[in-house]
Protein backbone atom coordinates (compact mmCIF):
# COMPACT_ATOMS: atom_id res chain seq x y z
CA UNK A 1 0.00 0.00 0.00
CA UNK A 2 1.17 3.37 -0.98
CA UNK A 3 2.19 5.30 2.49
CA UNK A 4 2.46 8.45 0.38
CA UNK A 5 1.70 11.51 2.11
CA UNK A 6 0.93 15.50 1.06
CA UNK A 7 1.02 18.75 2.58
CA UNK A 8 -1.50 21.15 2.32
CA UNK A 9 0.54 22.49 -0.38
CA UNK A 10 0.87 19.61 -2.41
CA UNK A 11 -2.78 19.04 -2.01
CA UNK A 12 -3.47 22.61 -3.40
CA UNK A 13 -1.06 22.01 -6.16
CA UNK A 14 -2.87 18.47 -7.02
CA UNK A 15 -6.23 19.87 -7.08
CA UNK A 16 -4.80 23.37 -8.88
CA UNK A 17 -7.05 25.28 -6.14
CA UNK A 18 -5.12 28.72 -6.60
CA UNK A 19 -7.36 31.26 -7.77
CA UNK A 20 -10.27 28.70 -7.01
CA UNK A 21 -9.82 27.83 -3.41
CA UNK A 22 -8.22 30.20 -0.43
CA UNK A 23 -5.87 28.28 1.80
CA UNK A 24 -7.90 29.09 4.83
CA UNK A 25 -11.12 27.61 3.34
CA UNK A 26 -9.32 23.98 2.74
CA UNK A 27 -8.53 24.33 6.56
CA UNK A 28 -11.79 25.11 7.96
CA UNK A 29 -13.29 22.13 5.63
CA UNK A 30 -11.28 20.10 7.92
CA UNK A 31 -12.15 21.75 10.82
CA UNK A 32 -16.00 20.96 10.01
CA UNK A 33 -14.77 17.90 9.10
CA UNK A 34 -16.26 17.95 5.42
CA UNK A 35 -12.27 16.48 4.41
CA UNK A 36 -10.43 14.11 6.25
CA UNK A 37 -8.47 14.49 9.72
CA UNK A 38 -4.81 15.44 8.44
CA UNK A 39 -2.06 14.42 10.76
CA UNK A 40 -0.13 17.01 12.42
CA UNK A 41 3.82 16.70 12.10
CA UNK A 42 6.12 19.17 13.83
CA UNK A 43 8.89 20.57 11.79
CA UNK A 44 10.92 22.57 14.25
CA UNK A 45 7.89 24.91 15.67
CA UNK A 46 6.19 24.55 12.95
CA UNK A 47 2.89 22.35 12.76
CA UNK A 48 2.55 21.06 9.19
CA UNK A 49 -0.25 19.01 7.87
CA UNK A 50 -0.20 15.80 6.06
CA UNK A 51 -3.09 13.86 4.19
CA UNK A 52 -3.05 10.24 3.31
CA UNK A 53 -3.11 9.30 -0.54
CA UNK A 54 -6.15 7.47 0.50
CA UNK A 55 -7.65 10.90 2.00
CA UNK A 56 -7.52 13.11 -1.50
CA UNK A 57 -10.71 11.45 -3.29
CA UNK A 58 -12.76 12.81 -0.10
CA UNK A 59 -10.74 16.26 -0.69
CA UNK A 60 -10.94 16.01 -4.51
CA UNK A 61 -14.62 15.42 -4.59
CA UNK A 62 -15.28 18.31 -2.55
CA UNK A 63 -12.29 21.06 -3.44
CA UNK A 64 -11.38 18.85 -7.05
CA UNK A 65 -11.41 20.20 -10.72
CA UNK A 66 -13.36 17.54 -12.42
CA UNK A 67 -17.31 18.05 -11.82
CA UNK A 68 -19.11 14.47 -10.96
CA UNK A 69 -20.54 12.97 -14.59
CA UNK A 70 -23.84 13.46 -15.67
CA UNK A 71 -23.90 9.90 -16.48
CA UNK A 72 -22.00 6.57 -17.09
CA UNK A 73 -19.20 7.13 -19.23
CA UNK A 74 -17.32 3.84 -20.86
CA UNK A 75 -14.07 4.92 -23.08
CA UNK A 76 -12.09 3.04 -25.31
CA UNK A 77 -8.42 3.77 -25.69
CA UNK A 78 -7.21 3.06 -29.02
CA UNK A 79 -4.99 3.90 -31.51
CA UNK A 80 -2.79 1.34 -34.15
CA UNK A 81 0.48 2.58 -33.19
CA UNK A 82 2.41 1.65 -30.59
CA UNK A 83 4.85 3.37 -28.36
CA UNK A 84 2.36 6.43 -28.06
CA UNK A 85 1.33 6.30 -24.16
CA UNK A 86 -1.41 4.62 -24.46
CA UNK A 87 -1.38 2.80 -21.38
CA UNK A 88 -0.08 5.89 -19.70
CA UNK A 89 -2.51 8.17 -20.31
CA UNK A 90 -5.27 5.45 -19.17
CA UNK A 91 -3.42 5.33 -16.14
CA UNK A 92 -2.88 9.02 -15.95
CA UNK A 93 -6.40 9.63 -16.62
CA UNK A 94 -8.09 6.74 -14.31
CA UNK A 95 -6.43 7.96 -11.05
CA UNK A 96 -6.63 11.77 -11.94
CA UNK A 97 -10.83 11.26 -12.35
CA UNK A 98 -10.59 8.82 -9.11
CA UNK A 99 -8.51 11.13 -7.13
CA UNK A 100 -11.55 14.10 -7.55
CA UNK A 101 -13.65 11.44 -6.23
CA UNK A 102 -15.03 9.99 -9.54
CA UNK A 103 -15.41 5.78 -9.15
CA UNK A 104 -13.08 4.65 -11.68
CA UNK A 105 -12.61 1.11 -13.13
CA UNK A 106 -9.52 -0.04 -15.67
CA UNK A 107 -9.95 -2.63 -17.82
CA UNK A 108 -6.72 -3.90 -19.71
CA UNK A 109 -7.83 -5.34 -23.19
CA UNK A 110 -4.06 -6.52 -24.29
CA UNK A 111 -2.65 -9.93 -23.64
CA UNK A 112 0.59 -8.59 -22.68
CA UNK A 113 -0.54 -6.72 -19.84
CA UNK A 114 0.40 -3.12 -20.68
CA UNK A 115 -2.29 -1.37 -18.09
CA UNK A 116 -1.74 -4.13 -15.30
CA UNK A 117 2.05 -3.62 -15.07
CA UNK A 118 1.65 0.18 -14.30
CA UNK A 119 -1.84 0.04 -12.57
CA UNK A 120 -1.17 -2.40 -9.96
CA UNK A 121 1.17 -3.85 -8.04
CA UNK A 122 2.64 -7.70 -7.43
CA UNK A 123 0.82 -9.36 -4.94
CA UNK A 124 3.26 -9.25 -1.76
CA UNK A 125 4.56 -12.07 0.31
CA UNK A 126 3.14 -14.73 -2.01
CA UNK A 127 5.02 -17.09 -4.09
CA UNK A 128 4.91 -17.00 -8.25
CA UNK A 129 1.88 -20.01 -7.93
CA UNK A 130 -0.20 -17.58 -5.30
CA UNK A 131 0.48 -14.86 -7.46
CA UNK A 132 -1.07 -16.16 -10.55
CA UNK A 133 -3.86 -17.94 -8.27
CA UNK A 134 -4.75 -14.28 -7.04
CA UNK A 135 -5.24 -12.43 -10.64
CA UNK A 136 -7.59 -13.60 -12.27
CA UNK A 137 -9.51 -11.53 -15.30
CA UNK A 138 -12.42 -11.27 -17.64
CA UNK A 139 -12.06 -14.90 -18.47
CA UNK A 140 -13.23 -15.85 -15.23
CA UNK A 141 -15.20 -13.50 -14.77
CA UNK A 142 -17.14 -14.06 -18.07
CA UNK A 143 -16.75 -17.68 -18.83
CA UNK A 144 -15.36 -19.52 -15.94
CA UNK A 145 -17.95 -18.06 -13.33
CA UNK A 146 -16.07 -15.84 -10.85
CA UNK A 147 -17.82 -13.44 -9.06
CA UNK A 148 -16.96 -9.57 -9.87
CA UNK A 149 -15.59 -9.20 -6.07
CA UNK A 150 -12.99 -12.36 -6.88
CA UNK A 151 -12.19 -10.25 -10.13
CA UNK A 152 -11.76 -7.03 -9.53
CA UNK A 153 -8.54 -5.71 -7.52
CA UNK A 154 -8.73 -2.81 -5.50
CA UNK A 155 -5.76 0.18 -5.45
CA UNK A 156 -4.12 2.63 -3.21
CA UNK A 157 -7.53 4.90 -4.02
CA UNK A 158 -10.35 3.82 -2.82
CA UNK A 159 -12.30 5.14 -5.83
CA UNK A 160 -9.95 3.66 -8.33
CA UNK A 161 -10.23 -0.39 -9.42
CA UNK A 162 -8.65 -2.48 -12.13
CA UNK A 163 -9.71 -5.81 -13.60
CA UNK A 164 -5.96 -7.05 -14.02
CA UNK A 165 -5.27 -8.46 -17.70
CA UNK A 166 -4.06 -12.14 -18.03
CA UNK A 167 -3.33 -14.68 -20.63
CA UNK A 168 -6.78 -15.89 -20.64
CA UNK A 169 -7.79 -12.87 -23.13
CA UNK A 170 -6.79 -14.54 -25.53
CA UNK A 171 -9.40 -17.71 -24.66
CA UNK A 172 -11.83 -15.02 -24.38
CA UNK A 173 -11.38 -13.97 -27.50
CA UNK A 174 -12.03 -17.27 -29.43
CA UNK A 175 -15.49 -18.09 -26.56
CA UNK A 176 -16.87 -14.49 -27.70
CA UNK A 177 -16.38 -15.43 -31.57
CA UNK A 178 -18.02 -19.06 -30.82
CA UNK A 179 -21.34 -17.02 -30.56
CA UNK A 180 -23.63 -15.00 -32.56
CA UNK A 181 -23.12 -10.88 -32.03
CA UNK A 182 -19.66 -11.44 -30.68
CA UNK A 183 -18.91 -7.32 -30.55
CA UNK A 184 -21.39 -7.18 -28.38
CA UNK A 185 -20.55 -9.37 -25.92
CA UNK A 186 -18.75 -7.24 -23.47
CA UNK A 187 -21.44 -4.57 -23.29
CA UNK A 188 -24.13 -7.42 -22.89
CA UNK A 189 -21.91 -9.64 -20.22
CA UNK A 190 -19.47 -7.21 -18.68
CA UNK A 191 -21.39 -3.75 -18.40
CA UNK A 192 -24.40 -4.37 -16.68
CA UNK A 193 -21.86 -5.94 -13.88
CA UNK A 194 -20.02 -2.57 -13.46
CA UNK A 195 -23.22 -0.19 -12.68
CA UNK A 196 -21.75 1.13 -9.59
CA UNK A 197 -18.63 2.75 -11.66
CA UNK A 198 -19.09 6.31 -12.96
CA UNK A 199 -16.14 5.82 -15.44
CA UNK A 200 -15.60 2.78 -16.95
CA UNK A 201 -12.07 2.95 -19.31
CA UNK A 202 -10.46 0.29 -21.76
CA UNK A 203 -6.97 0.04 -22.72
CA UNK A 204 -5.92 -1.86 -25.63
CA UNK A 205 -3.12 -2.88 -27.96
CA UNK A 206 -1.91 -2.03 -31.02
CA UNK A 207 -3.63 -4.89 -32.85
CA UNK A 208 -6.96 -5.05 -34.26
CA UNK A 209 -8.63 -7.64 -32.07
CA UNK A 210 -12.54 -8.74 -31.48
CA UNK A 211 -11.69 -6.99 -28.01
CA UNK A 212 -11.06 -3.98 -29.70
CA UNK A 213 -14.52 -4.06 -31.34
CA UNK A 214 -16.36 -5.16 -28.01
CA UNK A 215 -14.59 -2.14 -26.22
CA UNK A 216 -15.69 0.31 -28.96
CA UNK A 217 -19.35 -0.96 -29.27
CA UNK A 218 -19.57 -0.89 -25.16
CA UNK A 219 -17.91 2.77 -25.35
CA UNK A 220 -19.89 6.27 -25.22
CA UNK A 221 -16.64 8.16 -26.12
CA UNK A 222 -13.18 6.82 -27.66
CA UNK A 223 -9.64 8.66 -26.96
CA UNK A 224 -7.02 8.38 -29.21
CA UNK A 225 -3.43 9.21 -28.14
CA UNK A 226 -1.27 9.88 -31.25
CA UNK A 227 2.55 10.56 -30.55
CA UNK A 228 4.16 13.67 -32.43
CA UNK A 229 6.91 11.61 -34.48
CA UNK A 230 6.92 10.28 -38.40
CA UNK A 231 5.56 6.76 -37.93
CA UNK A 232 2.50 8.10 -35.56
CA UNK A 233 1.63 10.64 -37.93
CA UNK A 234 1.68 8.19 -41.04
CA UNK A 235 -0.58 5.96 -38.95
CA UNK A 236 -3.03 8.46 -38.04
CA UNK A 237 -4.49 8.38 -41.10
CA UNK A 238 -5.40 4.54 -40.86
CA UNK A 239 -6.34 4.74 -37.44
CA UNK A 240 -8.92 7.27 -37.97
CA UNK A 241 -9.91 5.08 -41.23
CA UNK A 242 -10.37 1.73 -39.47
CA UNK A 243 -12.06 3.12 -36.39
CA UNK A 244 -15.06 5.15 -38.82
CA UNK A 245 -15.39 2.57 -41.12
CA UNK A 246 -15.98 0.12 -38.22
CA UNK A 247 -17.82 2.75 -36.16
CA UNK A 248 -19.99 2.95 -39.80
CA UNK A 249 -20.74 -0.58 -39.72
CA UNK A 250 -21.82 -0.88 -36.69
CA UNK A 251 -23.95 2.06 -36.50
CA UNK A 252 -21.87 3.08 -33.66
CA UNK A 253 -22.91 7.10 -32.50
CA UNK A 254 -20.21 7.69 -29.73
CA UNK A 255 -20.38 11.21 -27.76
CA UNK A 256 -16.60 11.95 -28.68
CA UNK A 257 -13.66 10.66 -30.61
CA UNK A 258 -11.30 12.57 -29.02
CA UNK A 259 -7.41 12.72 -30.53
CA UNK A 260 -4.63 13.71 -27.54
CA UNK A 261 -0.92 14.82 -29.28
CA UNK A 262 1.46 13.08 -27.04
CA UNK A 263 5.48 12.75 -26.84
CA UNK A 264 5.70 16.39 -27.83
CA UNK A 265 9.18 17.79 -27.74
CA UNK A 266 11.39 21.07 -28.87
CA UNK A 267 12.70 19.10 -32.17
CA UNK A 268 11.15 20.57 -35.33
CA UNK A 269 9.90 18.06 -36.47
CA UNK A 270 7.56 16.89 -33.62
CA UNK A 271 6.58 20.75 -33.42
CA UNK A 272 5.70 20.16 -37.33
CA UNK A 273 3.36 17.20 -36.66
CA UNK A 274 1.87 18.70 -33.72
CA UNK A 275 0.96 21.87 -35.65
CA UNK A 276 -0.56 19.53 -38.62
CA UNK A 277 -2.34 17.47 -36.01
CA UNK A 278 -3.91 20.87 -35.28
CA UNK A 279 -5.00 21.77 -38.66
CA UNK A 280 -5.54 18.53 -40.28
CA UNK A 281 -8.15 16.91 -37.42
CA UNK A 282 -9.07 20.35 -35.95
CA UNK A 283 -12.61 18.83 -35.07
CA UNK A 284 -11.32 16.09 -32.98
CA UNK A 285 -7.91 16.97 -31.86
CA UNK A 286 -7.41 18.59 -28.37
CA UNK A 287 -5.76 22.09 -28.12
CA UNK A 288 -3.61 21.00 -25.52
CA UNK A 289 -0.54 18.14 -25.68
CA UNK A 290 1.60 16.10 -23.55
CA UNK A 291 5.07 16.44 -23.78
CA UNK A 292 8.37 13.67 -23.26
CA UNK A 293 9.27 14.07 -20.19
CA UNK A 294 11.43 11.61 -17.64
CA UNK A 295 8.77 12.15 -15.13
CA UNK A 296 6.44 10.60 -16.17
CA UNK A 297 8.30 7.32 -16.30
CA UNK A 298 9.20 7.84 -12.90
CA UNK A 299 5.42 8.32 -12.34
CA UNK A 300 4.58 4.98 -13.95
CA UNK A 301 6.97 2.91 -11.92
CA UNK A 302 6.02 4.51 -8.93
CA UNK A 303 2.26 3.21 -9.99
CA UNK A 304 0.99 6.87 -9.35
CA UNK A 305 -0.51 9.79 -11.89
CA UNK A 306 1.82 12.60 -12.75
CA UNK A 307 -0.22 14.50 -11.02
CA UNK A 308 0.33 12.99 -7.55
CA UNK A 309 3.85 12.21 -8.09
CA UNK A 310 5.09 15.43 -9.17
CA UNK A 311 2.46 18.44 -8.76
CA UNK A 312 4.30 21.22 -9.69
CA UNK A 313 6.00 19.96 -12.84
CA UNK A 314 5.04 21.18 -16.41
CA UNK A 315 4.13 17.28 -17.19
CA UNK A 316 1.77 17.82 -14.41
CA UNK A 317 0.22 20.85 -15.84
CA UNK A 318 -0.19 19.34 -19.23
CA UNK A 319 -2.15 16.07 -18.01
CA UNK A 320 -3.97 18.67 -16.03
CA UNK A 321 -5.21 20.56 -19.28
CA UNK A 322 -5.51 17.65 -21.36
CA UNK A 323 -7.84 15.31 -18.84
CA UNK A 324 -9.92 19.19 -18.37
CA UNK A 325 -10.40 19.15 -21.68
CA UNK A 326 -10.96 15.55 -22.33
CA UNK A 327 -13.49 15.59 -19.48
CA UNK A 328 -15.42 18.84 -21.11
CA UNK A 329 -15.67 17.08 -24.61
CA UNK A 330 -17.07 13.90 -23.08
CA UNK A 331 -19.84 15.64 -21.12
CA UNK A 332 -20.89 17.98 -23.32
CA UNK A 333 -20.83 15.34 -26.05
CA UNK A 334 -18.60 17.51 -27.84
CA UNK A 335 -15.82 16.07 -30.10
CA UNK A 336 -16.86 13.50 -32.84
Amino acid sequence: MNTKTFTSTEVRNIFRMDGRVAPQTLFNAEEREEIPKAERILRGTVSTRLWKLLDLPTIGARFGFLTKPKKQHILTDYNVKGGILKSTTCLNLGRTLALNGIKTILIGLDAQQSLTDIALPLPENMTLDQAIEERLGLYHLLVDGFNLSQVVKSTDLPTLDVIPETQELIALERHMKEGNRYEYFLKDNLIPLLKDYEVIIFDNGPNWTPLVENALVASTSVISPMACDFGSYQAIKVNLQTIGEFASVMKLNWDAHILIPTLVDKTKLSQQIYGAYQIQYKDQVLPCSIRRAVVGQEASVKKLSVIESSPSSPLAQDYFEVITAIWKRIETGHGT
